[in-house]
Order: C-alpha cells, then structure tokens, then sequence
C-alpha cells in the first residue's frame, strides 16, 4: 500500500508537460493557457490623455486659483477624443480638452469643467491643479515592453481587455489536456432510461464530466460498460491515442466482477500502484499504457470525488505547467465534534470558511454523495486520530 504523497509524485514523474499549442482569435482564449511570455508592443495610453473632461493647462499657471479668485485663461483650441494636437500652443493658457483626449505637450495638468465656468473663449479656473491632476501619462496603463503575460497564465476576460488594448488579436495558448471517461458496472444505467431492482444510474461519469469541464479539461471520450473484460480492453484500445489521460471508476477491488486488474495485465500495461493508504478510495489502482496514465477509481461515488480531486489535479497542474490547479492545504479550528476516529489516514467531507471549518453532516460513508453539496474541503486527518474536539486545530484541504 503506497502513501498518498508517493502516489502522487509516481504519477505526475509519469506526465510530461504540454507543448502542443493552437493560435487563437481574442474571443475564444478565455480559460486556456498563455503558450509563452507577451510582452506589450506599445505604450498604453500611447499619448498623453485626459481622464476628465475639462481643460488642460499648465499647473504653475493656476496657482491661488479659487472660487473667490479665479484664474483667467484663454481657451486656444478644443480637442475631442479621437482628435490629435501637435501644433505649437501658448502654454500660459489653456485647452478645452474631452474625456480620452490627446493632451498637447506642454500642459500638465487637468482641471474638470466642474471647476470653472464652462468658458468657451475665455475659461475662469477656481481650482488650483496640481501636476498630473486628472491627468493619464504615455504609458501609466501598460509601458512598451513590460511583460503582460506570463506563460501559463490562465487567461480571463480582464487579459482579454488588455490584449485588445494593446493591439493584439490573437495569442498561442496551450492545447488543454484531453482525457476519456469510462464508469465500469452492469448494475449502471443510463439517464432517461427506467431502472430495474438492482439497478443504480451512473452518476460517477456525469460528476466527474462535470468536474473537468469546470477545470478546463478537453473530455473527448465518455462511455459506460458492463463488467467485461473483453468489452474494456476493446475500448480502452480503441481510444487510449486519443487521450492525454484515462480516468475509469469501477471494478477496482477485490470482488467478482472487479475487473480493472485482469484488464490492465491482458493490456500489458505497467501498473504504477494498487491500494493508497488513505480513506476513502483505498482500492485506487494506476497504470500506464501506451506511455498514457490511467487511474482507476473506486465506483463509490465519494470515493471516486475525493481521490480524482487528490490524485487528478496534480497531475493536471504539471501538465498544464500551472500551480492553479492544485487544492489548497490550511490550518483551521473545528467547530464541531468529529466524532469517529480512524486508524488509518482519512479524508473527511467539511465546510471551510475564515480559519473555521464546519462538519454540515454526519454521513461520511463513502457510498454518500449528497452530504457533500454543502462542503468545500476536506479534513486531512492522520492515521490513529482519536475523536476530535470542538476547537481543535486541524489540516485542511480546499477545493
């Protein structure tokens, strides 16, 4: 029986990380990865710009400006965003100017038509500026050459902006990591389909789908099969070039019809472990064939959740070449009582929430699902813990 660190690091020392990429428009790079460093190509703003609409002047020029002593300035031009002034412009005085517009060389400052008289010939200023009032540099946003985007960044609607901003339509991004799906048991059924007595719907696949979609997984390939061992080698054959990682969940213990094991020998697959010295999901078996991971998951529901959630996501964080994916450990103080204890390493389903973490229910049986709509984490705790008091520190990992 392998330790859960030993497990992981056997499976991520099998991955290698991803440098296949894609160019992509602007409008679909939401949730992939940055394939390289982007470095801005321009200044943003690229000229000098006004962030108020009001007029520019030079700020040595409006000293002791107030309601009760304005300051008179003559308004030379007017200039709309959109609109370029580069010609030689007295900068005693002032310049209507637009919110966004271009502010001529010379002029420091802006003060918001909210301070003034709104003058169109001649402008009565009631408020000294100081330098840069009101006032956006070449470059304040983003200066010419910064790195923007670091490689690997996930990237959000917010990137998306500031690579418009820049100019820039389309990036590389990495190719995400395609993975296949197969829950193994006669006794599944499908939805929409009636079930018979002894019959259960496959809910393992449908959580799981769901779960790599929400963590950017490529999911090309979910089926359900019987308890057969020909029927599972003739699938896993068929799509295992296909995929970048196998997940099945099913027929990984030591019953009748756990078959994973007679599957992977008929395959000549490498087994990497069988059995992690954790609860729940302790019949986890790990294969790699055809220099592809599988990994097995238990069919009980929790199990399945809870080992994919340990065992999965590191792997995808090395793949991915990103820290994002992996689940974050914390110290907090238990609000409840946990009332069994365990002899070997478990993994118990909590809410976490400030430094505290909450027990919402007391079905922790590994065949349960539904207690775990109300939880975020889960409480790590070591092999021999007693029960454990309200108030007491415990490990934590978060979702």
């Amino acid at each position: 029986m392998i330790e859960l660190e030993a497990a992981i690091e056997g499976l991520v020392f099998e991955i290698s990380p991803q440098v296949k990429t894609e160019t992509m428009p602007l409008t679909h790079i939401v949730n992939y990865h940055a394939a390289k460093d982007i470095y801005a190509p321009i200044n943003v703003p690229a000229f000098n710009r006004s962030a108020m609409d009001g007029y520019a002047v030079n700020s040595c020029f409006t000293k002791g400006a107030g309601r009760e002593t304005p300051v008179i300035l003559n308004v030379l031009a007017q200039i709309r965003a959109g609109d370029y002034e580069n010609n030689p412009i007295d900068k005693s005085q002032a310049v209507r100017v637009m919110t966004g517009a271009h502010v001529p060389d010379g002029f420091d400052a802006v003060v918001k038509q909210e301070d003034t008289n709104y003058g169109e010939d001649e402008v009565e200023i009631y408020s000294e500026a100081k330098p840069y009032l009101n006032y956006a540099k070449i470059g304040e946003d983003i200066q010419k050459n910064e790195l923007i985007i670091k490689k690997s960044t996930l990237l959000t609607p917010v990137h998306v902006g500031i690579l418009a901003a820049l100019g820039i339509g389309e990036i590389e991004v990495l190719k995400p990591i395609k993975a296949g799906l197969i829950s193994i048991g006669s006794e599944l059924v499908e939805i929409g389909q009636s079930l018979h007595p002894g019959q259960i719907y496959d809910s393992n696949r449908y959580m799981l789908t769901a779960r790599l979609r929400e963590l950017n997984v490529d999911i090309v390939f979910s089926k359900k099969i019987q308890d057969d061992s020909k029927e599972a080698i003739t699938v896993i054959e068929q799509i295992i070039d296909e995929v970048d990682v196998l997940i099945t969940t099913g027929g990984v213990s030591v019953g009748a019809n756990d078959i994973m094991h007679d599957v992977m020998k008929e395959l000549g697959a490498r087994r990497l472990f069988w059995k992690v010295n954790m609860r729940p999901g302790t019949p986890l078996l790990a294969s790699i064939y055809r220099d592809k991971p599988i990994l097995s998951l238990s069919g009980n529901p929790f199990a399945a959740l809870t080992t994919f959630e340990l065992l999965f996501r590191p792997m995808l964080s090395h793949f991915m070449q990103s820290e994002l994916y992996f689940c974050t450990r914390e110290e907090a103080i238990l609000m409840d009582v946990l009332k069994k204890g365990s002899r070997r390493r478990s993994f118990v389903r909590a809410y976490f929430q400030a430094g505290k973490v909450f027990l919402p229910s007391e079905k922790h049986e590994s065949s349960i699902l539904s207690s775990m709509k109300e939880c975020n984490c889960l409480l790590d705790i070591k092999a021999g813990t007693p029960r454990i008091q309200k108030g007491e520190k415990v490990n934590v990992v978060v979702f």
